[in-house]
C-alpha cells in the first residue's frame, strides 16, 4: 500500500482554511481595502487548486464502481447536505422562504453538484488528448458567461467555468510537476511573484469589489468581459502553480486535517453562518476585529477538521468516509 503523500494533504489543509477564511472575511471585505485585497488574492486560487487537486486524484474512472461512488459519496450527501442546510437556514433566519429544493444548491453545496458534473464529464474528455480537450473545455468555461443560469441552476455556470482546472489535474498525473515544485527550488520565485501580485491587486483595485468575476457566475455584458475571463484563467494558473511551489512536503500537526478536508468543506457553514447572526459579528469593524477573524478561521478549520468529530459524522453515514477526501495513497 502507497503511503500518503503529506505535501498533498499539506496543500489540502492551507487551502481548506482560506476557503474558511475566505467565507468569514466576506461579509466585511467591502469596509477595508486590505481586507477585501485579500479576499481578491484568495479567491484567485483557493478554488482552483482545490479542484485541480480533486481531478490530479480522479483517476479511477476506468474502474468498475466509479459510478457507483458518485452516487454515494456525492450525490447522496449532497442530497442529505441540502436539506439540512435548507432546514437550519430557515431556522436560523426565522423564514419559510426556504424551502426544499435540489437544483439550486445552498451556499458552498454548489461544489458537491459540480464536483458530480465534473466527474462524469471526464471520462468523456480524457478520450482525447491534452492538447483538444483542455481548448474545449477552456472555451466551454469562457463560453457560459454569455448565459445567464436562473437562480444558478444546477450550478452550471461554476461547473463549466472550473472544469478546466479538474481536468488539467487529471492530465498532471502524466507529468512530474508536482515532482518537481517540491524540492523547494522555485519557492523564491513563488513568493515574489505572489508578493507583487498582491500589491497590484491592493494598487489597481483599491476598495473595489470586483470578486464576482472570480466566481464564474458573472454573465458577460461585453466583449471586454469575455476578455477578462481568459486573463483571468491565466492568473489563476500561475498563481495556482505558485502556491503549490510554496507548499511544504514534510508532514506537520495539521496534515491530517488536510485528509479531512471535505468534513471541514460541509461543517464549517453551519458554525460561520451562526456566527454572522450574533452581535459580536456585528460589532467587528477595525483591525483588531479583522484579526479576531483569522483566529475564527483557524478555530473553526481545526475544530471541524478534528478527527473525532469526523468520526462522529462518519458512524450515522459510512459512505460518506472516503467523500472528497482527494485520497493520494
Amino acid at each position: 500500500m502507497k503511503t500518503r503523500d503529506s505535501f498533498f494533504d499539506n496543500a489540502k489543509f492551507i487551502l481548506i482554511f482560506l476557503v474558511v477564511f475566505g467565507h468569514i472575511i466576506s461579509p466585511y471585505r467591502t469596509n477595508d481595502e486590505w481586507l477585501v485585497s485579500i479576499y481578491h488574492f484568495i479567491f484567485i486560487f483557493h478554488m482552483p487548486a482545490f479542484i485541480l487537486l480533486a481531478g490530479h486524484f480522479s483517476t479511477n474512472f476506468h474502474k468498475k464502481g466509479y459510478y457507483t461512488k458518485i452516487v454515494t459519496r456525492l450525490l447522496v450527501p449532497y442530497l442529505i447536505l441540502q436539506t439540512i442546510y435548507t432546514l437550519f437556514y430557515s431556522q436560523l433566519y426565522a423564514s419559510t422562504e426556504y424551502s426544499l429544493q435540489y437544483f439550486t444548491p445552498r451556499w458552498a453545496m454548489w461544489f458537491l453538484l459540480s464536483m458530480i458534473a465534473w466527474k462524469l464529464m471526464l471520462p468523456l474528455f480524457a478520450k482525447l488528448r491534452a492538447r483538444y480537450s483542455v481548448p474545449l473545455a477552456l472555451a466551454l468555461g469562457v463560453g457560459i458567461g454569455f448565459f445567464e443560469i436562473s437562480e444558478r441552476f444546477l450550478s452550471l455556470d461554476r461547473t463549466f467555468y472550473f472544469f478546466p482546472f479538474f481536468l488539467i489535474g487529471y492530465y498532471l498525473t502524466q507529468t512530474d510537476l508536482f515532482e518537481r515544485v517540491k524540492n523547494g527550488a522555485y519557492r523564491p520565485y513563488a513568493a515574489g511573484f505572489l508578493v507583487l501580485l498582491f500589491v497590484a491587486i491592493y494598487i489597481v483595485l483599491g476598495g473595489i469589489d470586483g470578486a464576482s468575476i472570480l466566481y464564474g457566475t458573472y454573465t458577460f455584458s461585453s466583449v471586454m468581459d469575455m476578455l477578462g475571463r481568459i486573463g483571468i484563467y491565466a492568473g489563476s494558473f500561475l498563481v495556482t502553480l505558485a502556491f503549490f511551489a510554496l507548499v511544504p512536503k514534510e508532514k506537520y500537526f495539521f496534515t491530517g486535517i488536510g485528509r479531512r478536508s471535505f468534513y471541514v468543506y460541509i461543517l464549517h457553514g453551519f458554525i460561520i453562518k451562526w456566527f454572522f447572526e450574533t452581535s459580536f459579528s456585528e460589532a467587528i469593524n477595525s483591525g483588531p476585529g479583522y484579526v479576531l477573524l483569522i483566529l475564527l478561521s483557524i478555530l473553526v478549520t481545526f475544530v471541524t477538521g478534528n478527527k473525532y468529530v469526523v468520526k462522529a459524522i462518519q458512524t450515522p453515514f459510512g459512505y460518506m468516509k472516503e467523500g472528497l477526501s482527494l485520497k493520494n495513497g
